[in-house]
């Protein structure tokens, strides 16, 4: 029996939205394209929220009668982004990946080969690197309040790094394309999303692909739920997470589909204290499972 279905949106989005609305300036950019990638665009629907954006398309009767899924590697070439390495380009196809996968084997069996009743394949089409000496300044000054904290200058009294709001300089952004493809190659689900990283909620780190690969998550997330679910994922309730969903992919225990494997797991704990003092990505996301089936082969 396959797991109930739950919203992904936590309380975490709520808290979210009542920052950005406070100051909506401390943002990065949301641009959609259209870059042709999709078999066809003239379906699609806007639909947002306060700092993501996207058109969408489902045939719900399409998604009435699927039961299995597979997922083409999210391609991100060097032509979108030439100031990053293929390895921080490979990481973050693959977060999009590997959320995605979490959230369509909430309903579907996800299969490696491409004999399924659903194709998905996604492309990022566009980015905005982080700043990466803004990122550090904020990362230090909060370091700084934090020892000044612990030394009894009265700026906080909690354990540990204080989060502060990053300096509004250079917010990452991402754009990605993706769809959903029948056995005849017809379009069932679209979505062109694009997500703009925030000075109060997102984590700043010391690297140029660090927002877009939390924004990548955040895209994964949000087209397995459409996929699953038929309903706009910026319009659906919040709730709170299962412990499923937090063994999964925060903890990054197994996956409730062995096939999601070939996207790795998530960091885990590693990932949670690299977090904390801003690491890059790559030094605790071990990226997809290299030999396993349908298993990424690379990133263009």
């Amino acid at each position: 029996m396959r797991p109930r279905l739950e919203h992904r949106r936590t309380l975490s989005t709520l808290a979210a939205c009542l920052a950005l609305s406070a100051a909506v300036a401390g943002c990065g950019t949301v641009v959609l394209t259209e870059s042709g990638i999709l078999t066809r665009y003239d379906r699609l629907a806007a639909s947002d929220e306060t700092a993501s954006s996207s058109r969408i398309f489902v045939d719900p009767a399409a998604l009435a009668t699927t039961r299995t899924v597979h997922i083409v590697p999210t391609t991100f070439t060097e032509a979108v982004a030439p100031g990053l390495t293929p390895l921080e380009r490979k990481l973050v196809a693959n977060a999009a990946d590997r959320a995605l996968c979490y959230e369509l084997s909430l309903r579907y069996d996800v299969v490696s080969t491409r004999k399924a009743d659903l194709t998905i394949r996604s492309a990022v089409t566009r980015i905005d690197l982080t700043n990466v000496p803004a990122a550090g300044a904020t990362l230090a000054t909060s370091a700084g309040i934090t020892i000044a904290s612990q030394l009894g200058a009265g700026f906080a009294t909690a354990v540990g790094r204080i989060p502060i709001p990053r300096i509004p300089i250079g917010l990452g952004s991402l754009t990605v394309e993706a769809e959903a493809l029948d056995g005849r190659n017809r379009q069932r689900a679209a979505m062109v999303w694009g997500g703009a990283t925030n000075a109060f909620t997102n984590q700043a780190r010391f690297s140029p692909a660090s927002d877009a690969y939390d924004l990548a998550g955040e895209f994964g997330q949000d087209f397995g739920f459409y996929l699953a679910t038929g309903q706009d994922p910026f319009k659906a309730p919040l709730t709170l997470p299962t412990y499923d969903r937090v063994r999964v992919t925060t903890l990054g225990e197994a996956p409730l589909d062995p096939d999601c494997e070939a996207f790795g797991r998530a960091p885990g704990i590693d990932g949670i204290l690299g977090d904390y003092v801003g690491a890059p990505p790559e030094w605790t996301d071990k990226g997809p499972a290299e030999g396993l089936p349908g298993a990424p082969k690379g990133v263009r």
